[in-house]
């Protein structure tokens, strides 16, 4: 057996076995973006709903500089303008919480 047989081998099972790996960690990774969120929204509605509506402006704005080639990284562009406005309320929250509420308006976009 050369070297060849078990490079195709392994190439073949990888072929097999990352597809559905990967799509059972990003179904796990959005289960514990969802449950993350939830829980904030049960201590403080209040600061909850002020975060989805902020999320929501910067997810869309981040895609709409992300279609015009103004930012890469869209997602990072929304994290970071909910934390300058929440920090222009006077607001300090877990970076966490608002990639949650990002993430949570990103799967709210039509496909």
């Amino acid at each position: 057996m050369d070297s060849l047989f078990w490079y195709d081998l392994l190439e073949k099972v990888l072929v097999i076995v990352i597809p559905p790996v990967a799509a059972a960690l990003v179904a796990m990774f959005i289960a514990l973006f969802k449950k993350y969120w939830a829980q904030f929204q049960a201590l403080k509605p209040d600061v909850a709903a002020l975060v989805e509506q902020f999320a929501k402006i910067a997810v869309s704005a981040a895609e709409q500089m992300g279609a015009a080639g103004i930012v890469e990284d869209k997602k990072e562009y929304a994290i970071h303008a909910v934390e300058l406005w929440l920090a222009e309320k006077g607001i300090a929250i877990d970076v966490a919480l608002i990639e949650s509420a990002v993430e949570a308006e990103v799967f709210k976009l039509p496909a």
